[in-house]
C-alpha cells in the first residue's frame, strides 16, 4: 500500500488574519450589566398597572419588563 505524504505542521502568528480572509469573530457593544431585580421589579409592577391591575400576569409582566431593560424589545 502506498504511504500518504506527511503534511508539514503550519505555523501561524497570533492577531495575523491573512487579506483574503475575513476575522469570523462577532462584533458586539461595551458589556452592558444586567437589569438588577428591582429595576425588574419597579417595570412589571408599571405594566401590572398600566393593564388595569388585572391579576393573574405576573409572569408575563415580568418577563416583558426584563426584555424592555435589556433592549430586546
Amino acid at each position: 500500500m502506498a504511504e500518504t505524504p506527511k503534511r508539514r505542521p503550519t505555523t501561524k502568528r497570533p492577531g495575523k488574519v491573512p487579506g483574503n480572509v475575513k476575522d469570523s469573530r462577532p462584533v458586539r457593544g461595551p458589556a452592558v450589566p444586567p437589569p438588577s431585580e428591582e429595576e425588574v421589579r419597579r417595570r412589571a409592577y408599571e405594566l401590572y398597572r398600566e393593564r388595569g391591575e388585572e391579576p393573574s400576569h405576573e409572569l408575563d409582566d415580568w418577563t416583558r419588563a426584563e426584555r424592555e431593560l435589556r433592549g430586546n424589545e
